[in-house]
């Protein structure tokens, strides 16, 4: 027994009605059905639930297809980006972390060892030779402080670098 919400679903309509019912031409109603989407009940006619569940197939087919185009090109930049990276290591333009902290410490040991050594090469007044190595070891300080927030930065890639505070 048909309820009064089922008596549209066998109803016969013609190739207009239908256009008219989802919002489209009637080549468009006829295209879904050359392609399956929506059978006919006769020449010329369909029912109203074949209509509507012919457009919601053709518009799930076409979300379907935009999901994996999209996940297609997703995988299609991540491999573009891998060659990219590869290319500008080969290039040089790119190092390992591991390279670029080996030449960074080395580097300021060179430093170190430079300005520790330079009160005693300054002076040989030991009141002033102190006052000096303080405010190299205060720069020191200033350094190592400024390198671990870097150090910080470097190790998780979505922060900033942070800027170097106001003195």
């Amino acid at each position: 027994m048909a309820g009064p919400k089922d008596s549209h679903k066998d109803k016969a309509i013609t190739l207009g009605q239908a256009a008219a019912l989802l919002n489209r031409s009637p080549r468009w109603v006829n295209n879904l059905a050359k392609e399956g989407f929506i059978s006919k009940e006769s020449v010329g006619k369909y029912t109203v639930a074949e209509v509507v569940r012919g457009a919601m197939a053709y518009y799930e087919s076409l979300l379907q297809k935009s999901t994996k185009t999209a996940a297609a090109s997703r995988v299609t930049d991540a491999r573009t980006r891998e060659i990219e990276l590869r290319i500008a290591e080969r290039r040089r333009e790119l190092i390992p972390q591991e390279d670029a902290k080996a030449v960074v410490l080395e580097f300021g040991a060179i430093v170190r060892a430079e300005f520790t050594a330079l009160p005693a090469r300054y002076t040989r007044d030991l009141a002033e030779r102190r006052k000096l190595e303080q405010e190299v070891d205060g720069s020191f300080e200033r350094i190592a402080a400024a390198a671990q927030r870097a150090e910080a930065a470097l190790a998780d890639p979505d922060r900033a670098v942070p800027a170097e505070p106001e003195a």
